[in-house]
């Protein structure tokens, strides 16, 4: 065992190429890498460090077999992301030649107000896309027709940050306070009021926030 988990830890650095290659090398190499997920670890470092990768594990909505699993549930086994690596290649691939070569279609939201048409941050998913705007207020916008379905107010300053989950949208402004929104009512639940400058970036997973400010 004690072999076995420093074989895994030196394997776990490699990249995808590296990682195919290793498992031709021999059946224990193959098995160190079974036993270890290390594929499954590949996926998860990529989605830690790379927006991208990030972004389609969350659309796609594989992210919700990477990492520590849920309460009562269990991930798939080492073939099953052995297998999603090189779809995700796909899509990447995918995605950077439509980007390269022009091919997709732009659609604009105006975002005009009394105060401004500033835009200050954006999240979105196959549904929505929730906006932060320069004239104190969160935008909701419906992600096929393009039109604002809902209107957040309560910051008395531009909202400059802003994250959501399935239950609520964060949001942090210049007005030095992090909001608290019902993502289903639109209704604010909290204000947080501990900085003592603008609020310039949030980010909140399993029950912890972190928050920073000018």
């Amino acid at each position: 065992k004690g072999l076995d988990h420093v074989a895994e830890n030196i394997l776990s650095y490699l990249d995808a190429e590296s990682l195919y290659s290793a498992e031709l090398v021999c059946k224990e190499w193959y098995r160190v890498i079974s036993e270890g997920m290390l594929w499954k670890k590949l996926i998860e470092r990529k989605v830690r460090t790379d927006s991208v990768w990030r972004g389609l594990a969350e659309r796609r909505g594989w992210i919700q077999y990477l990492f520590k699993p849920r309460p009562g549930e269990t991930h798939r086994n080492h073939t099953f992301y052995r297998n999603l690596f090189p779809t995700i290649m796909k899509d990447i691939e995918a995605l950077d030649s439509n980007w390269r070569m022009g091919n997709h279609k732009l659609q604009k939201i105006n975002c005009r107000s009394e105060n401004s048409k500033g835009v200050y941050c954006l999240q979105y998913d196959d549904q929505k896309i929730v906006s932060g705007l320069r004239d104190n207020t969160i935008k909701i916008w419906d992600r096929n027709t393009l039109q604002c379905i809902k209107v957040l107010t309560g910051h008395t300053g531009s909202v400059l940050c802003l994250q959501y989950d399935d239950k609520v949208i964060i949001s942090g402004s210049s007005d030095s306070t992090v909001r608290v929104w019902d993502a289903t009512t639109g209704e604010m639940v909290n204000t947080l009021i501990h900085h003592c400058e603008a609020v310039l970036h949030l980010r909140f997973n399993n029950g912890m926030m972190v928050t920073c400010s000018k």
